[in-house]
């Protein structure tokens, strides 16, 4: 790959970082640093994932995926921050399901905390599942991480591929064309790196 290629990837690279907010760029630093030493997978879910490999979404928190027990064990690391108790919650979603034209509501069972990385919301969720209108939860989610290199820490996401069946599934189109946008470019880009 030509010097000029590479410039230009790392020009990208850094766009993705001008787009997020610092605060959620030096809450997630922090994070990363309080749960360092720390035996428990856990990786960024939410719009800040998907902020993190390029799609320009919003992100309003930090939303931190896991299992039950990578709750338990981030509960414990993090008790100098003020968090909420664990709790099995079930809420639902603001947005439906969009199926054949049929909307449904969306509900979310998890294993729930929450606290604040300076002014920035931190949700801690494990062993989340997905229910559709009244039909069965599904199973938990689980998925091999993704990384991202920001400011020099590696960071776990949620992989893009799973978000895209995700929404695909949920009808929720313009999320999906969003992440198949990315993916293609990631496949351009990854493409040219090799």
């Amino acid at each position: 790959m030509e010097k000029k290629e590479i410039d230009k990837l790392k020009e990208q690279l850094n766009k993705v970082l001008s787009f997020v907010d610092p605060a959620y760029i030096k809450a997630l630093l922090l994070l990363q640093k309080t749960l360092d030493g720390v035996r428990v997978e856990w990786a960024v879910g939410g719009d800040l994932s998907e902020a993190l490999e390029t799609i320009q979404v919003e992100p309003d928190c930090i939303e931190i995926v896991t299992s039950k027990e990578g709750a338990g064990q981030i509960f414990s690391a993090a008790k100098s921050y003020d968090l909420k108790p664990l709790t099995i919650q079930t809420i639902k979603l603001q947005r439906n399901a969009d199926i054949n034209g049929i909307q449904y509501p969306i509900y979310i069972r998890r294993l729930y905390s929450e606290f604040f990385l300076g002014s920035v919301k931190i949700k801690v969720q494990g062993d989340m599942q997905y229910k559709i209108g009244d039909w069965d939860w599904g199973d938990k989610l689980e998925f091999d991480p993704e990384y991202v290199n920001v400011a020099g820490a590696k960071i776990a996401v949620v992989p893009l591929q799973v978000k895209y069946d995700i929404y695909q599934n949920l009808g929720w189109t313009d999320r999906a064309e969003k992440i198949k946008q990315a993916l293609q470019k990631s496949n351009y880009v990854k493409s040219r790196l090799f």
